[in-house]
């Protein structure tokens, strides 16, 4: 039997976890928390964090089983998984590439000189530098620390936004400090996915972003759920597909996964905004991507990671089905009571309805995607009867507040 080593036990490691031991794989799942959601489902659990490389290595040196391949889902450590499969002789993508995608400046550097289609941008040591761009490329521009995710200290600079206090906060979520920014490119956002395999990219996953609040959450940017498939017609999803690609093969991903932020600008050219070198988070590669195409690129990348053979004809769209996702935003203060969770769940089209809020919770200000309390994830034969389905689901589900 092989075994399969998966960085992080936490909500969206368990599809991993569930997958493996699914194909009589041994899974050896670590996480800081004891009290992990996959802690339990795995058949081996070890309480270490996936952050902290020198730890993570030293249990890996000192493990003495097997382990026949490494991986994780959602988490943005591609570098320390890289350092494991490089330790163990694992597949996987070299450490210096996965260290770049998780450096936001390093990364655009490296695609700048491949000659990708990026939006401007520049280190920002200070508020004057941070200005001096501002005044070069003019607003709206985008500020974000060089080592974070999930938008943490991300905001979208304004004429109206103090531009001292942004700097300070995006400094704020830097482990390093770094801060850069970006012109902000208007248009489509857009979500893309893939595998390297043997030479070629396989883009499985392609899904429009619903950023509808970007307005209403200035200067913070909150994305809300996405659709599948795309409005795109098929020139324009080449176009962002073959930028995609582009972008992937500069970074130096030969093998494994690459995934994609993009964007469809308002000029009809297609920009690379991050690539990470790893699988995505938000439910979209492990339940979004597989029930609308029939494409599980997690079973696939699992199947990878330990060297089994993988038939490209897994890669190949078996449905045409539509999904779309919408997060539940309810106002700051104490959650007093939660109701309609379960009709919501009995609703046409919906498939899954995940609230991990509770009442006693306290709701904080919307400033990021871990700000968001929970989700609905509709199904349905077209992306407007999913699109109605989930928004109809969400308002099904009040949340009694006490401010």
């Amino acid at each position: 039997m092989k075994s399969l080593l998966i960085l992080g036990a936490g909500k969206e490691q368990v599809p991993a976890i569930l997958a493996a031991k699914a194909k009589n794989i041994r899974t050896i799942a670590i996480d800081r928390n004891t009290k992990a959601d996959g802690a339990a489902l795995s058949d081996e659990f070890h309480p270490v964090s996936t952050r902290d490389l020198t730890a993570v290595l030293d249990f890996v040196k000192a493990y003495k089983g097997k382990i026949d391949g490494v991986m994780t889902i959602a988490s943005d450590i591609p570098h320390i998984v890289s350092a494991v499969a490089s330790e163990r002789g694992l597949p996987g993508i070299p450490v210096p590439v996965a260290e770049a995608c998780v450096h936001k400046f390093r990364m655009k550097e490296i695609l700048q000189s491949a000659g990708v289609n990026i939006p401007a941008y520049a280190i920002t040591r200070s508020v004057d530098e941070l200005k001096s761009f501002i005044a070069r490329v003019g607003y709206p521009v985008v500020i974000k620390p060089v080592d974070n995710s999930g938008a943490r200290g991300v905001l979208r600079l304004t004429e109206d936004v103090d531009v001292v206090q942004a700097f300070d906060y995006a400094k704020g979520f830097a482990f390093s400090g770094e801060v850069m920014v970006e012109k902000f490119i208007g248009g489509l956002q857009i979500s893309t996915e893939g595998l390297m395999l043997n030479g070629t990219f396989y883009c499985t996953g392609f899904a429009d972003r619903n950023y509808t609040r970007l307005e209403e959450t200035v200067p913070y940017m909150i994305e809300d759920g996405g659709d599948i498939p795309t409005i795109l017609g098929p020139g324009d999803k080449t176009l962002v597909t073959a930028e995609f690609e582009k972008a992937v093969r500069a970074l130096g991903i030969a093998w494994g996964p690459g995934k994609g932020d993009m964007v469809l600008g308002d000029d009809g050219k297609a920009y690379v905004i991050e690539i990470a070198a790893r699988l995505s988070g938000g439910n979209f590669c492990y339940d979004k991507v597989p029930w609308a195409t029939g494409v599980d690129i997690v079973d696939i990348l699992i199947d990878m990671a330990v060297g089994n053979p993988v038939d490209v004809a897994r890669f190949t769209p078996t449905k045409s089905l539509a999904t779309s996702q919408r997060y539940f935003f309810p106002p700051q203060g104490e959650i007093a009571v939660i109701e309609g969770a379960e009709e919501a769940g009995r609703m046409p089209h919906i498939r899954k309805v995940d609230i991990w809020a509770k009442p006693g919770d306290t709701v904080t200000a919307l400033e990021n995607h871990p700000s968001r309390v929970g989700y609905v994830i509709s199904l349905g034969p077209t992306r407007a009867e999913a699109v109605d389905a989930a928004s109809a689901a969400v308002k099904a589900v009040t949340f009694t507040v006490k401010n």
